[in-house]
C-alpha cells in the first residue's frame, strides 16, 4: 500500500530532510535518514486508521480464527504482525473472493495525525550521537520525545537506553505493511529477570518512493509473574521529504 500522496497532502507544513545538513562524518546506519549537525525537522506522530468496511470484515476472520485449534492459531500468528495485511489462509478465508475484499478494504486504511514534533541528532564526540525532539504542549511550550533519553554509538552500532544496549539490523517491509514498502535500519533488546520481562526498539527507515523518512519507537515491559502489561509505549513518526535543498533547523531559529 503506497501512502505517500495521501501523507503530503494531510500535512499542512510539511517538513522537509536536508540529506546535505548531515555531518560528513555522520555514520552511515542513522545519516540520510535524520540531519545529524545538531539541526532537526519537522515531521509528524501518525496512526494506522482502518476503514470501517475493513473493521467488520477483519471481525468475521477473528471470529473463524477462535474457532481454530491451538497449533493453527499460533502457526498464523507466527506470519503476521499487527501492523501489517494478514496473508491468506483457506481456513480464515474459505472463499478466496472473500479475502481480495478483505485485502481493498485493508488498503483503505488512513494516517490520522496526531502531534506535530521536531527531532535532530548531534554529535557528543566520541562516536556518540543524542537526540534532539521536541513537540507542543497544551500551554504553548514544548517537551522533549522519550527517544531523547536515547544515544546512539556509532563505534558499536547500538543505541544506549536506560535499559541498556539496542542491538541493530537491517529492516525491509513491502506493500502490505501500514506504512507502505520501506527500508532501513532496526535495533532491538530483550531482556527478562523474574519480575518482569522487556523489550524496547527504534527503527529508522525511507520510503522505497524516497518521499518519506519514518522512525518509530516502542517499548514495552511485561510481569512474568501475572502476564499484566506495566509499561507500554511507543510511536511512529512520519518526515517527508518536500526538497532536497531546503534548510533543517538548529536549536533557536526559527
Amino acid at each position: 500500500m503506497n501512502l505517500s500522496h495521501a501523507i503530503l497532502a494531510m500535512l499542512a507544513a510539511p517538513a522537509a530532510l536536508c540529506v546535505a545538513a548531515h555531518a560528513e562524518s555522520a555514520p552511515e546506519a542513522i545519516a540520510g535518514y535524520l540531519p545529524c549537525n545538531g539541526s532537526t525537522i519537522q515531521g509528524s506522530v501518525v496512526r494506522p486508521v482502518r476503514d470501517n468496511s475493513f473493521v467488520e470484515l477483519h471481525r468475521a476472520a477473528i471470529q473463524r480464527f477462535m474457532q481454530l485449534p491451538k497449533e493453527k492459531q499460533e502457526a498464523i500468528n507466527a506470519k503476521g504482525a499487527p501492523d501489517r495485511l494478514m496473508e491468506y489462509d483457506a481456513d480464515l478465508w474459505p472463499d478466496k473472493a472473500e479475502y481480495e475484499k478483505y485485502t481493498e478494504a485493508w488498503k483503505k486504511t488512513r494516517l490520522a495525525l496526531m502531534a506535530d514534533v521536531r527531532v535532530g541528532l548531534k554529535s557528543d564526540g566520541n562516536n556518540m550521537y543524542s537526540v534532539l525532539s521536541a513537540t507542543r504542549v497544551a500551554n504553548g511550550g514544548s517537551l522533549p520525545l522519550t527517544i531523547g533519553s536515547l544515544r546512539y554509538n556509532a563505534a558499536k552500532n547500538v543505541w544506549v537506553s536506560n535499559n541498556g544496549e539496542l542491538t541493530g539490523s537491517e529492516f525491509s517491509a513491502g506493500e502490505n505493511f501500514d506504512y507502505g514498502a520501506q527500508t532501513g535500519n532496526e535495533w532491538k533488546m530483550e531482556k527478562k529477570d523474574s519480575l518482569s520481562s522487556l523489550s524496547e526498539m527504534i527503527r529508522l527507515t525511507k520510503a522505497t518512493d524516497g518521499k518519506a523518512v519514518f522512525l518509530y519507537y516502542s517499548l514495552q515491559e511485561r510481569s512474568v509473574i501475572s502476564g499484566t502489561i506495566i509499561a507500554n509505549h511507543g510511536y511512529t513518526i512520519i518526515f517527508p521529504i518536500t526538497s532536497a535543498s531546503a534548510h533543517a533547523t538548529r536549536p533557536g531559529q526559527k
